[in-house]
């Protein structure tokens, strides 16, 4: 018992790696028990999910990333973006929208003291003059505890099988509030 205890509060290490160059690339990682368990998923040997109801389940992911780094604390996160374009003065302003729109994406998924406990934060937004480039990457490490997962899972599970937060029984009859 008390080794399944110790279980669920080993955390797990998921990392997130992103690249956008000529040809996009992502790698998942996800460690356990200090290195022993280890699970890779990348841009070679990809996970395909088919899902006609994409709008909830982007919503779903997105609630749920959000659980992550609540309940998690994130080691790492590391963004940089490299913008280049021939005009100058395009480039000026096109910074500037970039850097407004990253802001806004982190300030939609962490609050401002979360930021401040990230050890490593590094955000760039980087211009090139005179070529023509996009480039985007991407690195998240973030700590999680098992019991925070397994709670993640089943609201998954709950939202997917649509499930309600309020039960009634199936047979509901007149009175079925207790109005009388």
């Amino acid at each position: 018992m008390l080794l399944c205890i110790i279980l669920f509060f080993i955390p797990f290490y998921i990392e997130g790696y992103y690249e956008f160059t000529h040809k996009p690339k992502y790698k998942f990682t996800i460690t356990y028990l200090f290195g022993l368990i280890k699970k890779e998923i990348d841009s070679n040997n990809r996970l395909v999910v088919v899902n006609n109801e994409r709008n909830k389940s982007t919503l779903d992911l997105i609630e749920n990333i959000q659980y992550f780094i609540h309940k998690g604390k994130i080691e790492k996160l590391y963004l940089k973006i490299n913008i280049g374009l021939k005009d100058p003065a395009i480039l000026g302003i096109m910074i500037g929208v970039v850097w407004a729109i990253t802001n806004t994406i982190l300030a939609y998924f962490f609050k401002s003291d979360e930021m401040d406990k990230i050890k490593e934060l590094d955000v760039q937004v980087v211009p090139l003059f005179n070529s023509e480039v996009f480039e985007l990457f991407f690195l998240c490490i973030i700590k999680v505890n098992l019991v925070y997962i397994i709670i993640a899972y089943i609201r998954f599970l709950k939202t997917r099988k649509g499930g309600d937060s309020i039960a009634r029984a199936s047979y509901r009859g007149v009175n079925e509030n207790y109005n009388e």
